[in-house]
């Protein structure tokens, strides 16, 4: 027990320093600066920073959350993105154990914590990251059919390549995630201009979405972005109920409301195994009522921004994707 102990407190302090580093990443992405060189600096007067300033969360605490040297406020950001890859990157270890899953997860994971950075910074997503996690998902699932194929090479089971095996192996659902994922996105995005005259979501969030399909494939990928939009309404809920009970739009308040709970309903039933995708039947049924009633409720919320644009708050759909994502890969 104590060996366990020790072992998640490495992994632990691990995380909080690559959690700096993904500091320096989302900051001097922002900046168009390199991330290796000059030497870690305040953001205000420019000054050098000593080694001892740049201990994890220890650092931002004993400055009381002030530059040494210009005592100009630090950002919350470093210490809140240092504990979250700390946390994140332990709970993964404790899912996954010793194994390259365990890599891989702490390489999406990084990943997704600088796209969701930048994008709450600056909602903006840039392309050298999601094209990273698209490539990154793809490479895991060659990783996962290879190691199957060595695995029953092994133990002596013949390989045979039968329609089933060519659609279900892990490189073909990744790939058809990663279309689903970029054609899903970039759908809804698009139905915004006949529905609000603008784009529903940046072109950012359907490469986000394509990595999410990459690495879950597609039939995990419509969870991840269901569970997505509630999670972006649940952030953007008090503004989003204040806008429909000040207008009466009672109508799209109840088909957010039904597409939540089905979702939720959906993913339970998933989890706990009583719905699986070897009952192909009733899996594309529900999934079918899903994506029916999330488009439903789509056009109702976006029907009702272009009836009263004086309720327009634009926040990232990116974040949530990473939320969802998240969720997924640790449950």
């Amino acid at each position: 027990m104590g060996a366990l102990i020790a072992v998640l407190a490495l992994i632990f302090i691990t995380g909080l320093c690559i959690g700096s580093f993904l500091n320096v990443v989302i900051l001097r992405t922002l900046s168009g600066e390199s991330i290796v060189f000059p030497a870690s600096k305040c953001p205000k007067c420019q000054h050098p920073l000593k080694w001892w300033h740049n201990i994890p969360v220890i650092s931002y605490i004993c400055l009381r959350g002030k530059c040494a040297f210009c005592k100009e406020a630090i950002s919350i950001q470093y210490p809140i993105i240092e504990l979250l890859t700390g946390i994140i990157f332990t709970l993964l270890f404790m899912k996954f154990g010793v194994s390259f899953d365990t890599l891989f997860a702490w390489i999406i994971a990084a990943l997704l914590i600088v796209i969701a950075g930048t994008d709450i910074k600056e909602k903006v997503v840039y392309d050298v990251h999601t094209y990273t996690l698209i490539g990154v998902g793809l490479i895991y699932s060659i990783f996962v059919t290879a190691f199957s194929f060595y695995q029953m090479h092994l133990a002596g089971t013949p390989i045979e390549f039968s329609k089933y095996l060519v659609l279900n192996n892990p490189i073909m659902l990744s790939l058809l995630g990663m279309i689903a994922g970029a054609l899903i996105l970039e759908i809804c995005a698009r139905s915004g201009y006949l529905l609000a005259g603008t784009r529903a979501f940046g072109e950012g969030d359907t490469f986000i979405a394509a990595g999410l399909g990459a690495l879950f494939g597609w039939k995990t990928l419509l969870i991840v972005l269901a569970l997505s939009v509630v999670i972006q309404v649940i952030i953007f809920l008090p503004i989003f109920i204040r806008g429909l009970v000040k207008n009466k739009d009672w109508k799209t308040l109840v088909s957010f409301l039904v597409f939540a709970i089905f979702a939720i309903t959906f993913y339970t039933l998933q989890y706990f195994r009583i719905i699986t995708v070897e009952n192909i039947t009733l899996y594309t049924i529900f999934a079918l009522i899903l994506i029916i009633l999330g488009i439903v409720s789509c056009i109702l919320i976006f029907k009702g921004l272009r009836e009263h644009p004086e309720n327009r708050t634009y926040m990232p759909f990116g974040p949530a994707m990473v939320a969802a994502a998240f969720i997924a890969l640790i449950l």
